[in-house]
Formats: structure tokens, C-alpha cells, sequence
């Protein structure tokens, strides 16, 4: 009777070893999607800004309008995901304690727009891939890296900021001139509020989700 039970035993014991080694992987849960919208994949959309500020060396250097166009695609993941492209943007009516101030940004690359965390239909992540020159008088700086963004569907609103980990830094000056205004390594913060639309010069607010 004893090696009855015993061997009763070993053969539920496999056959429920059998039955989870041939559960599907799917069961784990369905892979994340940042979804863009209202319309399908890929859409695109404009958006602009006014009061654009990079401050550099407590110095602030303001544009009075920011236009941007891109492409918003929907893609899987969790982090670190890309949800769309910026290319071109622009900046005019921009000024500083210095006189006028001249941004060109380089968009030959489209900077990439990067989703990160979701709550509340509020995205957080980064813009990357920035790259931009700037003049003030005889002074020349280009300024490379990331941005903060965070975008928010019930107000169609892309704010961009500074923080620790998504910056700003002077890559290269000009020879002359720039003395008090930019050094190489220098971070500066940039602050602007974008109104986005779709399509592209549209009036509909898109949308990003995750789910």
C-alpha cells in the first residue's frame, strides 16, 4: 500500500509539472503600447510657443514665438520609447540683455520625441537629439543634448524643461566674443510651452496613451 501512494504521488506531481512548463508565455501579459491619436499611425502635427527662454550664465535670452512640426507614431514598450520626431523648429523675435539673439536650429537629424512614464494622460519623458547654434553679437555657441518634456492630452500643452538628467550643454564657442556669454561645458535651461495640434496645421488635440 505504501509504494501504491508513493507512486500515486510522483505521477500528479509530474503531470502538474507537465501542465505549467506547457503554460504559453502570453499568459505573463500583453506587451505595452503608447498609442498616438485621435487619427491612426503615424500623424503629423505643428505646434508653437510663445516666450521661449534659454537662460545661460543668468543670462536670459527670450523669443518672443517657437514654431515645431513632427510626427507622432505609435509604438510598444515602457520606457525610453519613441513616440515621434520633430523637424523643423524654429525661433523668431528673440532678444537678450546683450541685443538681439540669433538661434538656428539643426533638424537634419529630427530630434526625437521619447515617452517614459504615463499617468493620467500625462506622458513624461525627453526630447533628444537637440542641436542648435546661437548668436549674440560677435558670439557664436552651439548647444547639444536633451530636453525634459512632459505632454498633456486634455490641454494639447508640450512643456520642455531642464532637469539632472535631460540637459543642455555648450559643445563649442566661437574664437572671440564669447567671454562672459558661453563656455564649453556650460548647461543651460531652456523653458517653453508648446500648443500642439494634428494634423500639421490642424486644430485637433493629439493624443498619447499608454496601455
Amino acid at each position: 500500500m505504501r509504494n501504491s501512494l508513493r507512486r500515486l504521488a510522483v505521477a500528479v506531481g509530474a503531470s502538474a509539472a507537465a501542465v505549467v512548463l506547457a503554460a504559453p508565455a502570453a499568459t505573463a501579459g500583453a506587451t505595452a503600447v503608447w498609442t498616438v491619436g485621435p487619427n491612426t499611425s503615424p500623424e503629423t502635427f505643428s505646434g508653437s510657443a510663445t516666450n521661449a527662454v534659454l537662460t545661460l550664465n543668468s543670462i536670459p535670452m527670450t523669443c518672443s514665438s517657437s514654431a515645431a512640426s513632427g510626427v507622432l507614431t505609435s509604438a510598444s514598450g515602457t520606457t525610453n520609447v519613441q513616440v515621434g520626431t520633430i523637424a523643423p523648429l524654429t525661433f523668431s523675435g528673440c532678444t537678450s540683455a546683450f541685443g538681439v539673439v540669433t538661434p538656428t536650429t539643426d533638424t537634419s537629424t529630427p530630434w526625437r520625441l521619447v515617452a517614459n512614464t504615463y499617468s493620467a494622460g500625462v506622458t513624461s519623458g525627453y526630447i533628444d537629439g537637440v542641436k542648435a547654434t546661437i548668436k549674440v553679437l560677435t558670439c557664436t555657441f552651439s548647444v547639444t543634448g536633451r530636453v525634459a518634456a512632459t505632454y498633456t492630452n486634455s490641454t494639447g500643452k508640450l512643456a520642455v524643461s531642464n532637469n539632472a538628467t535631460y540637459k543642455l550643454t555648450v559643445s563649442a564657442v566661437s574664437a572671440s566674443g564669447c567671454t562672459g556669454i558661453a563656455a564649453v561645458g556650460n548647461t543651460p535651461t531652456f523653458t517653453a510651452s508648446y500648443a500642439a495640434v494634428t494634423p500639421a496645421g490642424g486644430t485637433v488635440k493629439p493624443t498619447i496613451v499608454y496601455s
